[in-house]
């Protein structure tokens, strides 16, 4: 009597693949499994059922961020980490700037220091992103781009005083992104 009121929830089926995975005293179970699952509801297809409800679950509470994450995901700059290193920075500059004697800066110690090695790991990890990218040029690469940009002016300048002066400018700008001043 079960079998029968099983059977109209669950027919049989001839292919081995869309059947259940559990076994019968006679070999591979006879019923359709579950959608979804590898087994019939007799073999346990209610586990996977609740399984699957609760990822579905889960991604309704998602969903509740879905529009912002969206919009994150979705940035040009998406694997850039320049501006999580701007607010880093500007975490650390309020809190320097609330310390008003050196007991405050003692007090703000720790912190302080947990936050220059979050922005130091973050830098770190900023530049193997873009060196990955190939968002960094190599001096050799600047060089090569400069000597592209002189040979172009060429076509056009006929002064070589000009061309020379150019170039000389160009290979000073190149070298003052190496050493910059200031930093």
């Amino acid at each position: 009597m079960i079998d029968n009121k099983f059977q109209r929830w669950n027919t049989s089926i001839d292919d081995p693949r869309e059947r259940c995975e559990g076994t019968v005293a006679t070999g591979q179970c006879p019923y359709k499994k579950y959608e979804g699952t590898n087994y019939c509801a007799m073999h346990g297809s209610n586990s996977g059922r609740i399984k699957k409800h609760e990822e579905i679950k889960r991604n309704y509470r998602l969903n509740r961020w879905h529009k912002r994450m969206t919009e994150f995901a979705d940035g040009d700059e998406v694997k850039s980490l320049r501006e999580e290193i701007g607010i880093l920075r500007i975490i650390m500059e309020e809190m320097l700037n609330k310390c008003e004697d050196s007991t405050d800066l003692l007090l703000y110690a720790h912190r302080i220091s947990d936050l220059a090695v979050k922005i130091e790991r973050l830098v770190i990890s900023c530049d193997k992103l873009e060196g990955r990218m190939n968002l960094l040029l190599s001096k050799r690469a600047i060089l090569h781009l400069a000597n592209s940009y002189v040979q172009i002016i060429n076509t056009y300048v006929t002064d070589a005083d000009t061309i020379e002066q150019i170039s000389t400018e160009m290979l000073a700008v190149t070298e003052q992104l190496e050493n910059p001043v200031g930093d």
